[in-house]
């Protein structure tokens, strides 16, 4: 119920909300807006971009989430980024690396990552294919396992994440793919 004297106005062109654990992506498609087949969600950026200039994505637009916290986070990204776009115009895209998921791991969100351009931190969620126990996390820049952390159990219907810094990416200036992917624990 509508809180009396709380209102506030806002003058904006266009606002869209997708409300609900499953959204309609019609629209998304409609627009041309790469989809992603895991997620069933738009392709992003860091930025939560979309590959058309000016179109942000988040919450489960990208893909279902387990907790609304995570949903909020990617939304005030989203916002920021989508404020910074409409002050500054249209961004210049500098070194992008591509985030790829491999053994269990079924998607990344992003999708991509323009080093130049990302926070000094950044969360990057997934979930994994299976059950799996007593398997690790791991990071791989071109190749080269960066980071690794074990986990007892990991299972489809619970979000992992890592963050990756942009201090470490920094140390890859040609770095062209990042690998997240279980593994067994030895």
């Amino acid at each position: 119920k509508p809180i009396p004297g709380t209102e506030m106005e806002f003058d904006v062109d266009t606002i869209l909300l997708s409300v609900g654990l499953i959204p309609e992506n019609e629209l998304t498609r409609q627009a041309g807006i790469a989809m992603d087949p895991h997620t069933k969600g738009a392709v992003v950026y860091e930025n939560m971009e979309t590959e058309i200039p000016g179109v942000f994505a988040c919450g489960n637009v990208l893909h279902v989430h387990d907790l609304v916290d995570y949903v909020s986070e990617e939304a005030a990204l989203a916002g920021q980024n989508a404020a910074k776009y409409v002050k500054s115009g249209e961004t210049k895209k500098g070194h992008s690396v591509t985030l790829k998921a491999e053994n269990g791991v079924r998607y990344t969100v992003p999708q991509s990552i323009d080093t130049e351009a990302m926070a000094d931190k950044l969360t990057v969620r997934f979930r994994v294919a299976d059950v799996y126990k007593n398997r690790s996390i791991s990071v791989y820049f071109d190749g080269e396992r960066v980071s690794s952390r074990k986990k007892r159990v990991l299972a489809p219907g619970e979000m992992e994440q890592v963050i990756l810094t942009k201090e470490s990416l920094e140390k890859y200036p040609d770095l062209k793919e990042i690998t997240i992917c279980t593994e067994v624990d030895e």
